[in-house]
């Protein structure tokens, strides 16, 4: 075996999702036991493609809780490798990033090109500065986050790149076919691959799920759930192990992160008459959630009143304590009423104008006991004051018993 290596992108430490304390720490808990699957499996290298920070700025919190982590590989001899991402990019007044620090430290070395008169330059990493670290078995060559101009600059790697007998690994923060016109590091299929010739394992970070192309290309996704729609593939959540042959063939196994368990629930209320209907059909569904998991629930339907009538904070509250759950997030998606026009020749604007003011009624006030006689009569003051009738002839109107609405 001529290397051994963990592969992973997007650890996003130092998220905190919705100032849940709980949430901050899920990131770094699953870092710590990918640290930790390295350190049992006696892995020589972490390469980490882009993002390990979710702030360009970080707090003091998130930096010590990173170090600790670190002083773990770095006690275990297993050495890091990282790349930027977008999101540790400095930003342009402070110059360098957290990474920088963290290289200058040695808790990780951090490869990153020079861009010189508009070319990309690939330099042995030497006194804490390069893109590249290489021995007799393998190479290591780290490009970071380059944005819209990430395609021009990889199809200036093929001539850069020289074949050799070592094991050539590329880190890149890059999409594949992913976020073509964005101007965020997207890059076509074809380009990537013209590179199968020089390189034996592309190494990607920037999309949170799982993708592979042709036995070259792997994105690993993120390790944790960022936002909980997330969730919905969190079996591509996790890192790569990485066994490398002395012939340099490969044995790739991906490993899953356990994430925070995300739960989805879509209710229809198309059948429900006014807005206290929707809290009875939700304390009638049947869930299987465990304690300080997370859920989405999705209110979706046509219903007969207005749907912004429905109180989704009580909800919120009563699912979350009914299930114990960490966070819950209750959606929408409602299909607003329609009024459908009639074919007939002789149109009754009158019934027209009276059918619009019932549904209105019943949308915005469902618990309004009589419609039909709360709309006529609401077209009869119309008429009394469009008639100029004065105020006391119109009260006296409506308060007659005989009048006819």
């Amino acid at each position: 075996m001529k290397v051994r290596f963990l592969h992973s992108g997007d650890t996003h430490l130092g998220c905190f999702p919705n100032r849940i304390e709980t949430r901050f720490d899920d990131f770094f808990n699953v870092f710590k036991n990918m640290i930790t699957y390295g350190i049992n499996n006696k892995i020589e290298l972490l390469l980490i493609s882009g993002d390990l920070f979710h702030l360009k700025s970080i707090n003091s919190r998130t930096l010590l809780n990173t170090i600790e982590c670190l002083e773990m590989a770095k006690a275990a001899k297993m050495e890091v490798i990282v790349i930027e991402g977008n999101h540790d990019r400095a930003f342009l007044v402070d110059g360098d990033s957290w990474l920088h620090f963290l290289n200058e430290q040695g808790y990780i070395k951090l490869l990153g090109e020079p861009i010189v008169d508009g070319q990309l330059v690939l330099n042995p990493y030497e006194e804490k500065s390069g893109s590249v670290i290489e021995n007799d078995k393998y190479r290591v060559i780290g490009v970071s986050y380059l944005g819209g101009m990430t395609e021009k600059y990889i199809k200036s790697l093929n001539k850069l790149i020289k074949k050799t007998d070592q094991f050539t690994i590329l880190m890149l923060h890059a999409a594949i076919d992913r976020l073509q016109g964005q101007e965020m590091g997207d890059v076509k299929s074809e380009v990537i691959l013209g590179l199968k010739d020089v390189v034996d394992y592309i190494a990607l970070g920037h999309i949170h799920v799982k993708y592979e192309i042709e036995d070259l290309c792997y994105n690993p996704g993120s390790l944790e759930n960022i936002r909980l729609r997330d969730g919905r593939r969190s079996e591509e959540k996790g890192f790569y192990d990485i066994i490398v042959n002395d012939d340099n063939t490969k044995e790739v196994n991906y490993i899953k992160s356990e994430p925070r368990k995300v739960h989805y629930q879509a209710l229809d209320i198309t059948e429900a008459i006014k807005p206290q209907d929707v809290k009875k059909m939700v304390q009638n569904l049947k869930l299987d959630m465990e304690p300080n998991e997370m859920m989405e629930l999705t209110v979706f339907g046509k219903p007969n009143f207005n749907p912004y009538l429905i109180e989704l904070n009580e909800i919120e509250v009563y699912l979350k304590e009914k299930y114990h759950l960490l966070y819950i997030e209750v959606k929408t998606a409602f299909s607003i009423f329609d009024q459908e026009d009639g074919e007939n020749e002789v149109v009754d604007t009158q019934a027209i104008v009276r059918n619009l003011i019932e549904k209105k009624l019943e949308y915005n006030y469902p618990d309004t006991k009589d419609i039909k006689a709360v709309a006529k009569t609401m077209i009869r003051v119309s008429e009394m004051i469009n008639d100029n009738l004065d105020e006391d002839t119109i009260i006296d109107t409506l308060y007659k018993p005989e009048v006819k609405l």
